[in-house]
């Protein structure tokens, strides 16, 4: 870091400049906004400062309770979730219609909340009770598995879902409304690049400890009486999952916020909501956001559907060769995880030299790797590399994706579009969700083929469409 930035901003605090001056300066200056946190958070770390002191505290309760939360993640990864749903007796329809009805509930939910908040800044204790309640819901999960009751464990699944997104879009508002980045610590920083490291050791510690204990009767004597019990793994797993998120809670409790007025209940409001969304339904029919949101749908079905099944699969396929079932499918999705790292880098490199329209192809046939070689070559090792070329590939997507939302429409289109493009997305859902479970059902290769299918079939076309539509407006070829 340049000393001399340190200096001027240590000269600036002196001369009693505010926080958003000093962040100016430094913008004119040319530097990146998180080069500019990172020069201020050095620069006020001996500054004595009540206010500076109090923000720090704050963003240090924010780092514990980041890194207990990725802990937490990485402990009950989806794939993990989704295994022991099929080893409680759940048939592989029932797992794919509770997965897409999670994410129907989840769309719902985050569209209403990303409203809602607009016009009531919701309680830190909502917050809190969501991350709780998500905590909890492995609880039930973990028992499901050992009563071998599949509805219980549907039903926890999904309440475990409304946690997670209440929990996770509101606490991201939250943060940005009631604390400052520039006062981050060092391990909030390092936890915001590298905090995938924690979630990938982490998956990788609970695959193991699942695949140590698979039940097996534990028997000891104590005071003359003999007692005997079964360990489960995967109890130890969700168990701890859900301690930590109780904990991460409980720290969140002691982070302040500021201007906190009930106006809203959630109850007044839904009338507003829908509303809103006949308002607003005429967007939707445009082209531009017609194909963003048949994009939308096709990523996201074969993306929910197939996450749903490629653990289990995997599981099943290996458990009884290399390192064990649980852990196989640690290593492959942990490989995964570490790629995803990669992935806006590759797509930043790549574009300059290609463009927009051979990267879509490219990003297209990435992302059916995996689903491709579970299909017609289920052979570990090429199981790993796939996996981790789908992971850049859907990178590259979601890039694409974002980028043609900010250049097709007005900032006011992108506002509405993505506050309600979860609720346009609900009813063909509810069409599609339940066809390809059956095709689950059926088989889970023939599943995988026509996942890999609509893929390369169906998406490519709708990319290179926006990428006509763009260079039709614009008339220039189109860059990342």
């Amino acid at each position: 870091m340049d000393e001399d930035y340190l200096n001027e901003v240590r000269e600036l605090f002196s001369k009693n400049y505010t926080l958003d001056e000093i962040k100016s300066i430094l913008s004119k200056k040319g530097l990146l906004d998180s080069d500019i946190d990172m020069i201020i958070s050095s620069a006020i770390s001996n500054i004595k400062d009540s206010s500076i002191i109090h923000h720090k505290k704050q963003m240090s309760l924010v780092a514990y309770k980041e890194l207990l939360d990725k802990i937490a993640y990485g402990l009950v990864s989806h794939p993990f979730v989704n295994i022991l749903f099929f080893l409680s007796g759940a048939s592989y329809f029932l797992i794919g219609l509770i997965n897409g009805l999670r994410m129907i509930i989840s769309l719902f939910l985050s569209s209403f909340l990303k409203e809602f908040s607009r016009v009531q800044v919701l309680s830190k204790h909502f917050i809190r009770n969501a991350g709780i309640i998500y905590g909890f819901s492995f609880l039930f999960m973990s028992f499901a598995v050992v009563l071998k009751s599949p509805p219980l464990y549907a039903v926890a699944f999904l309440v475990g879902g409304i946690g997670v997104v209440a929990h996770g879009e509101v606490y991201t508002d939250f943060l940005k409304k009631n604390t400052k980045r520039e006062h981050s610590s060092g391990l909030l920083i390092w936890l915001a690049k590298y905090g995938i490291l924690v979630m990938i050791i982490s998956m990788l510690v609970s695959g193991y400890i699942i695949d140590m204990f698979p039940g097996d009767l534990v028997s000891f004597s104590l005071f003359g009486h003999a007692f005997s019990f079964n360990i489960y793994g995967y109890l130890i797993s969700f168990e701890l999952t859900a301690l930590l998120f109780i904990i991460s809670g409980l720290i969140f409790s002691y982070i302040k916020q500021s201007d906190f007025l009930k106006e809203h209940t959630f109850a007044t409001y839904i009338g507003k909501f829908f509303v809103a969304a006949k308002v607003h339904k005429s967007l939707f029919s445009k082209k531009a956001v017609l194909l963003l949101t048949i994009a939308s749908l096709i990523t996201g079905l074969v993306q929910v559907i197939g996450n749903s099944f490629y653990g289990i699969f995997i599981y099943n396929e290996f458990k009884n060769s290399y390192l064990g079932g649980f852990t196989n499918v640690a290593v492959v999705f942990a490989v995964a995880a570490t790629f995803s790292l990669l992935g806006p880098w590759l797509t930043r490199k790549l574009k300059r030299h290609i463009g927009v329209s051979p990267m879509l192809v490219f990003g297209t046939l990435l992302s059916a790797m995996l689903p491709l070689s579970l299909s017609f070559n289920p052979i570990f090792p090429v199981i790993i590399v796939a996996s981790a070329l789908s992971i850049i590939g859907s990178s590259i997507l979601g890039m694409a994706h974002t980028f043609f939302a900010k250049s097709l429409l007005s900032v006011d289109e992108r506002q509405i579009y993505f506050s309600f493009i979860g609720f346009v997305l609900v009813i063909p859902l509810i069409i599609f969700v339940p066809l390809m479970s059956y095709f689950a059902q059926l088989d889970l290769t023939l599943l995988f083929k026509i996942i890999t299918g609509v893929l390369v079939l169906l998406a490519t076309p709708i990319y290179f469409s926006m990428v006509l539509l763009f260079e039709k407006h614009t008339g220039e070829p189109v860059f990342f």
